[in-house]
């Protein structure tokens, strides 16, 4: 048993003990953080895009994997948060929830399996959206990072590259919500 899971086991013995006036509180629950399937009227949308950056590896993990990334020169009324996770750790380690908020957003989730300069799983909970609830709710982001193979160590023709490929699965609102939706992925 991992750290993270024991101190989420001890989290929930303590929620069920401890109650309102001394009355017995249930457990919490564990469960996935969004439907596993979409709900009626919607339809799962898969969008992946590849990009490939002429930087080494390890600096774009670093840069994926910063929070300051997200959270340095944030916008009013947009923000981005990290709550530390049950072993106390912040930013981007496994079952740290995460919330990026903002006018006609909220994307609420929590991180899952984190390979370090590999592979990133942001889940996001029931009730995240983008625009409106009853149009885009994203369910789970995930980055993947590799070597590119075509790179050389020869400086001259740009030297270290990578790969970065992101996959985001949404439920959409079928019927046109899905066109306006994939046409808004294009900005990436």
């Amino acid at each position: 048993m991992s750290d993270l899971d024991a101190s989420l086991d001890a989290a929930t013995a303590t929620a069920a003990a401890a109650g309102a006036g001394g009355r017995r509180s249930g457990p919490l629950l564990s469960i996935a953080p969004s439907p596993t399937v979409p709900p009626r009227g919607f339809v799962r949308d898969v969008y992946e895009h590849t990009w490939t950056i002429a930087r080494p590896r390890a600096d774009v993990w670093r840069w994926l994997c910063d929070p300051a990334t997200f959270t340095d020169g944030q916008i009013p009324p947009f923000r981005v948060e990290f709550l530390t996770n049950p072993v106390g750790e912040t930013g981007f380690h496994e079952g740290v929830y995460n919330s990026h908020v903002g006018p006609l957003m909220c994307f609420a989730g929590v991180l899952g399996e984190i390979r370090h300069e590999e592979y990133r799983d942001l889940q996001y909970t029931y009730g995240s959206y983008a625009i409106s609830h009853a149009l885009f709710r994203p369910v789970r982001l995930q980055f993947w990072l590799d070597d590119d193979p075509t790179a050389t160590a020869d400086p001259g023709d740009g030297g270290a590259r990578c790969v970065l490929h992101l996959r985001l699965d949404t439920d959409v609102r079928a019927g046109r919500a899905v066109g306006v939706w994939q046409r808004m992925m294009g900005v990436f």
